[in-house]
């Protein structure tokens, strides 16, 4: 069974002032960076179609309330989950591709009223791709 790295494998961290980019991430764009256990600010974004390990296929929002301290991965992968099979055009459970998630800490959930969930793909093999996986049915 393939795993959905940030949930319980990997914390990943959206974390820092406004002026760093993953408060302004969007669908489809490239980034380079391997952010696997990382507290993480900023990505180095790349045009899709050179070589790159992550896309971003989704950036949704967690409902308003307190921090889900203890759901908060769960929250996050069930987002993810959801969304990955409308941009891939296949399921999760047969695809190439493994997730991964950025979320929102307590800090910036409480100062910056952040709830944002930053989805990414990568291939399982954590191998460069090029172009995009979207509507690539893999």
């Amino acid at each position: 069974m393939k795993k959905i790295y940030g949930f319980l494998v990997v914390l990943l961290f959206a974390f820092g002032c406004s002026q760093n980019n993953v408060f302004s991430l969007k669908v489809g764009q490239c980034f380079a960076d391997s952010v696997f256990g990382e507290e993480v600010t900023n990505v180095d974004i790349v045009d899709c179609d050179e070589p790159h390990l992550n896309e971003i296929y989704a950036v949704t929002e967690l409902p308003d309330g307190d921090f889900p301290l203890v759901f908060i991965q769960e929250d996050s992968v069930e987002l993810c989950y959801q969304a990955f099979e409308p941009f891939v055009g296949q399921a999760y459970e047969y695809s190439i591709y493994e997730i991964g998630f950025l979320h929102p800490t307590k800090e910036t959930w409480d100062e910056l009223d952040d709830r944002e969930v930053v989805c990414y793909l990568f291939d399982i093999n954590e191998k460069m791709k090029t172009g995009t996986a979207a509507n690539s049915g893999r």
